[in-house]
C-alpha cells in the first residue's frame, strides 16, 4: 500500500516552498513495483507526461542473471525531497498536476521502480517538467539500490550520496 503525501490546498511545504492554487501534487513510496495511475487531471492541461523506469533484464559476467533489485530508502527524508521536487518543477514549467512515486524494497525485471506523471497546458513544458522531475529524483533521493543476481550481491552506486548534491535534514 503506497504511503502518500497530497497538497491540494494552498499550504506551505518544505522549505516555505508554497504549491500553486488549484494543483494536484501526489508524492510517495510504495512496497514493491509502482505503476502510472489515471488521475483526474486538471481540464486546462492539454499534455500528460509520463515516464516509469523499469528493472533492466540482465546478465553479469561475474554473478550471473538478474533475480532483482532491492531499494532501501530513508523514508523520512525522501518523502520530504520528493514534495520539494514536486513544488520545484510545479513553480518552474507551471504543472497543474504532478504525481512521483518510488518503490521500495524488491523490484524484479520488467517491473517499474519510479513513476513521474506531469500534466501541463502544452506538450513542451510536459516533456521539460518530466525529464527534469526523474532527473532530480535520480540525483537527489537518499535511495540505495542493490542487486541480487543468482551468483551474488553488487551495490549500484547513483544515489545522492554519490553526488555533489548531498540534501541537509533539520531535526
Amino acid at each position: 500500500m503506497p504511503e502518500a503525501l497530497h497538497q491540494d490546498s494552498e499550504e506551505t511545504a518544505p522549505n516555505s516552498i508554497s504549491k500553486p492554487a488549484d494543483t494536484h501534487i501526489e508524492v510517495s513510496l510504495q512496497s514493491g513495483p509502482v505503476s502510472v495511475t489515471h488521475l483526474d487531471w486538471p481540464k486546462a492541461c492539454g499534455a500528460e507526461a509520463v515516464f516509469a523506469g523499469r528493472t533492466r533484464h540482465a546478465n553479469h559476467r561475474q554473478f550471473g542473471i538478474l533475480k532483482r533489485l532491492e531499494y532501501e530508502v530513508y523514508a523520512p527524508m525522501a518523502k520530504k525531497i520528493l514534495m520539494e521536487i514536486a513544488l520545484e518543477t510545479t513553480r518552474q514549467f507551471g504543472c497543474q498536476a504532478v504525481r512521483l512515486v518510488h518503490a521500495q524494497g524488491p523490484i524484479l525485471p520488467g517491473e517499474a521502480s519510479v513513476v513521474v506523471q506531469i500534466a501541463t497546458p502544452h506538450r513542451k513544458e510536459a516533456f521539460s517538467a518530466c525529464r527534469h522531475a526523474i532527473d532530480q529524483i535520480k540525483q537527489r533521493l537518499p535511495i540505495w539500490k542493490h542487486e541480487i543476481w543468482e551468483n551474488g550481491r553488487t551495490f549500484a552506486q547513483g544515489c545522492c550520496i554519490h553526488s555533489k548534491h548531498v540534501p541537509t535534514v533539520s531535526t
